[in-house]
């Protein structure tokens, strides 16, 4: 995945002004987003401006490879089914 596709995917339909607005960072930054790689520091504050995780998004944007980060994938648990949550809980928590 490239950065603006995760982009698009995180922010949804958001416009870069919003973006702009929920991260602290200038809309010429956001717009050049689709064609050229960001500061990471900006990629901390869109994840964190977003709720997700600053390892997820430096992935995305190819500061980091999954396997050099050992994270195959990063679940978003609003997304899971309660027996998702559940097992998922159950498999963590001590016996």
């Amino acid at each position: 995945m490239t950065w603006w596709k995760y982009v698009q995917r995180v922010a949804g339909t958001s416009a870069p002004s919003e973006i702009s607005r929920r991260t602290g960072i200038g809309q010429s930054s956001i717009g050049r987003w689709d064609s050229a790689s960001p500061k990471p520091e900006s990629v901390a504050s869109f994840a964190r401006a977003y709720g997700r995780p600053v390892l997820e998004a430096f992935i995305a944007a190819g500061y980091m490879a999954e396997d050099d980060a050992k994270v195959t994938q990063v679940a978003d648990a609003s997304k899971l089914t309660n027996d998702e949550l559940l097992a998922e809980l159950r498999r963590r928590l001590p016996d």
